[in-house]
């Protein structure tokens, strides 16, 4: 008897299940070598080029172990490659450094290469071995979890060449090649099928950013991120809502506005398919930022050989990168930021949907990502109605802000809260977008609880916003 095509769908669907579900147990042993000692590859996530910011809440260290470099190099091997598709997912480590706990100097003295440590127990005496930093090990292979550690990186150890290049080799930034701004134009276009907007959904994933834009038919997501917990002593251990609503959405493709991991982490949670759709993100590197973190180099290897990554070239010349056209006059236009500030290079280079109505009937909506106002093209200028509020609304230079003409109706920030229990913002920054919008309100905005909020919906038709 022939076995139906049915039956050859639910054969392959409970095979790639077994197969992930080894996935996830392999994950959660590496994770659990780490966290009980092994001996870890150690870099801090930025250049040699850029300082960390002294104002700065915390930053992420990457790391690595010999079972996850050989584990990754294996996955993706030339050999038998679309069948390892259906056994691994990207997943995701870093270590959380508050620098509030830490001295910065001790960073700082870490430079831009790879280092040698291992985390040690709460009360371990370690004499003069090398640098002590507190902070949080957060791993992913679904769900996203976090544990408190001391990362211990020894002082006179350096990688060996045969390590250090087993390392280039696995995560090698350069191997992904830019698509043309004509054929990025042409698969958005595709997938909005000359929609009009709906609704504009800012979720409530914490100091991260997802944003999803529903028109009458199609779906975009413009970023997958989730930074809930970037200090979790402080919150019961439960998830946000936008989790559960990140696992069903739906989108046509995936816009990510930069690869750090709260623009990027969300997608632990979500459906299979939606790295079947296409994803189109910043190049990972260019010939002045030349460093990509393991996390981003493992989701876009992924997503590569799915077929699904379309990286736009951070290095060309024309920074609108493609222009999505609705019914009537209302376009959404995809722009690349560039230019100096003292935020970092990826986000100065992070990718801004824009939605405008020629007319004028319609709100005036940025989304912005981690892309400082300085670094924006001349869009600010036309005093937006609605801006997702950039980089979490942390410091940076203020003088396109201030110069905006007439005043906006909302300005949404995504965040948390410190662990103070305050409001994780520049007040500075606060100050003047109050100046410049109506109301300025925060994803956790709530008198129910910081999770009780899905999103702030802006409804597109009603030029209006509400919690939800």
């Amino acid at each position: 008897m022939r076995e139906s095509e049915d039956d050859k769908a639910r054969g392959t669907e409970e095979f790639c299940g077994t197969m992930l579900l080894a996935h996830q147990k392999k994950c959660h042993k590496m994770f659990r070598g780490m966290a009980d000692g092994e001996l870890l590859y150690i870099s801090v996530e930025r250049n040699a080029s850029e300082r960390i910011l002294e104002d700065a809440q915390f930053i992420r260290i990457s790391l690595l172990t010999d079972e996850i470099i050989g584990y990754d190099f294996e996955m993706f091997g030339t050999e038998n490659r679309i069948v390892r598709l259906n056994e691994y997912r990207p997943y995701f480590v870093s270590f959380i450094v508050p620098l509030e706990e830490n001295r910065l100097g001790d960073i700082e003295v870490l430079g831009d290469g790879w280092h040698i440590g291992r985390f040690i127990g709460p009360k371990q005496m370690i004499a003069n071995e090398g640098i002590v930093l507190n902070g949080i090990l957060e791993t992913s292979a679904s769900p996203v979890n976090y544990l408190d550690r001391r990362l211990l990186v020894f002082k006179n150890s350096s990688l060996s060449k045969s390590v250090l290049n087993h390392i280039n080799h696995t995560y090698d930034p350069y191997h992904f090649s830019c698509s043309k701004s004509f054929d990025i134009e042409k698969i958005l276009n595709n997938v909005w099928g000359r929609d009009v907007p709906k609704t504009i959904d800012i979720y409530n994933v914490g100091h991260g950013n997802a944003d999803y834009i529903r028109g009458f038919g199609n779906r975009i997501l413009y970023d997958i991120g989730y930074n809930y917990r970037s200090f979790p002593k402080q919150y019961k251990p439960k998830y946000l809502r936008a989790v559960y609503a990140i696992r069903k959405l739906k989108p046509g493709c995936v816009i990510l506005s930069h690869w750090d991991l709260d623009h990027i982490i969300g997608c632990a949670y979500a459906d299979s398919h939606i790295f079947r759709k296409k994803w189109i993100a910043p190049s990972l590197v260019t010939s002045k930022d030349k460093k990509a973190t393991p996390n981003s180099v493992r989701l876009a290897n992924y997503l590569e050989a799915l077929g699904s990554l379309h990286l736009v070239d951070r290095e060309q010349k024309n920074k609108r990168i493609a222009t999505i056209w609705c019914a009537g006059d209302i376009k959404m236009k995809l722009w690349l930021g560039s230019g100096s500030s003292r935020l970092n290079m990826k986000n100065r280079e992070g990718l801004i949907l824009e939605i405008v109505d020629k007319k004028g009937k319609y709100p005036h909506i940025i989304l912005a990502g981690d892309v400082p106002y300085r670094c924006m093209p001349d869009i600010l200028e036309y005093s937006p109605d609605f801006l997702h509020v950039p980089h979490h609304c942390s410091n940076m230079e203020l003088d396109r802000l201030k110069s905006m003409s007439g005043k906006g109706k909302c300005a949404v920030i995504s965040t948390n809260r410190k662990k103070n229990g305050k409001l994780n913002y520049d007040a500075t920054h606060h100050s003047e977008l109050t100046n410049k919008f109506f109301s300025v309100v925060n994803t956790i905005d709530s008198e129910f609880g910081d999770e009780a909020n899905l999103s702030v919906q802006i409804d597109y038709n009603k030029g209006d916003f509400h919690f939800r």
